[in-house]
């Protein structure tokens, strides 16, 4: 596609095929820069994020708090997707539809009801992982968690297939 920095590599992987439609690198990129101003008010966030990094996934990270809920985006490079899924990761993960045509899972903790995490399988050995919690007060102001890791996932891939 124009305007793509990362150049098209021919796929090593072991699969026969990932099912995304290409692949997108995370290598390098702002995880703050991920959602746009215009899009964080549909996402109940009043406010820009918060850089940080997020070691177990050797990551940096953004997160937006506001009052009663959590989001946040880490660019994951060190790893692929089938972590979870091959059960090298504590959590359930599930399939769930795909997110602007790329495989994406939902992982949740049976212990934490109130935080769900989406991750959507970019390329290989990386993946966009999408987080959101809610504190159990606000949930009636709030989408289900993983409805909500689920929105963030969908608007950060919005600016990535760009």
């Amino acid at each position: 596609m124009p305007g793509t920095a990362a150049p098209t590599t021919e796929s090593t992987s072991t699969r026969p095929s990932s099912g995304r439609p290409r692949e997108i690198k995370l290598d390098g990129k702002d995880p703050c820069q991920l959602l746009t101003a215009e899009q964080l008010p549909s996402l109940k966030i009043d406010r820009p994020g918060r850089p940080g990094n997020a070691p177990a996934f050797k990551a940096k990270d953004c997160s937006w708090t506001v009052t009663g809920a959590d989001s946040r985006l880490a660019p994951v490079t060190s790893e692929g997707i089938e972590v979870w899924t091959g059960g090298k990761r504590t959590g359930q993960a599930e399939q769930t539809e795909p997110i602007a045509t790329f495989p994406a899972i939902s992982v949740t903790v049976p212990s934490d009801q109130d935080r769900c995490d989406v991750a959507v399988d970019v390329a290989d050995g990386q993946y966009l992982l999408a987080t959101f919690s809610v504190s159990p007060s606000f949930r009636d102001r709030f989408p289900k968690p993983c409805d909500g890791a689920r929105q963030l996932a969908e608007a950060a891939m919005q600016n990535l297939v760009k």
